[in-house]
């Protein structure tokens, strides 16, 4: 069932419902970027604080962002990347989904990345779900899931031998955290693993 003018039934277990939470998990992205600038700087992912008990950071750091035009770019990839692949699963299961890329992400960074002081967007988790877009793809029999597969694979062996992709730090307006695209998608493939054995655990 896709949602149009005439049907705008909401149920988390309903497929077609991933993109009203993906509009309104946009919403609350915008609207934590109107928090005043030392509660907002309270939810960045940031070392030193991770290490000293600030836990929540893991999670937070990915759901606020340096600017607006940082903000319209991550929007606007979830957004588009939901509309591509929400048929696959429903809210539920896409937010499970974004809370392990997004934890993943910052997780990695803490144990893997320590030259890394801090982080803020959710570009990391972003990476994820398009792992996990891409495997569905293939899951599917689509072959347009194995090129998306080795083009964002290829992405992102570009960044950790190179860095940043061209002109991606002056479209942000700030250094782009590599390694945190490297761990989003770790978490992709790790969500697309415990999904794999629940659906044959069920059968």
């Amino acid at each position: 069932m896709r949602i149009t003018a005439r049907n705008i039934s909401f149920s988390p277990w309903l497929n077609s419902s991933s993109l009203v939470w993906a509009s309104g998990f946009a919403l609350l992205l915008v609207c934590l970027q109107f928090l005043p600038v030392e509660v907002h700087r309270k939810l960045w992912y940031v070392r030193d604080a991770v290490a000293g008990g600030e836990y929540w950071r893991l999670l937070s750091g990915n759901l606020v962002h340096l600017g607006w035009r940082h903000l319209a770019l991550n929007v606007g990839a979830l957004l588009l990347g939901i509309w591509v692949f929400y048929p696959a699963r429903s809210p539920v299961a896409w937010i499970f989904a974004q809370l392990v890329c997004s934890v993943s992400s910052s997780l990695g960074l803490f144990l893997f990345s320590p030259g890394v002081p801090w982080c803020v967007g959710m570009s990391g988790a972003l990476h994820g779900l398009l792992i996990i877009g891409a495997l569905d793809w293939i899951r599917q029999g689509d072959r347009a899931g194995w090129i998306l597969l080795v083009v964002w694979s290829a992405k992102l062996g570009w960044e950790q031998f190179n860095g940043a992709m061209p002109l991606s730090t002056e479209t942000i307006g700030a250094p782009v955290i590599t390694d945190a695209h490297l761990w989003g998608a770790v978490g992709g493939l790790l969500f697309a693993g415990i999904e794999a054995a629940v659906r044959k655990l069920r059968g």
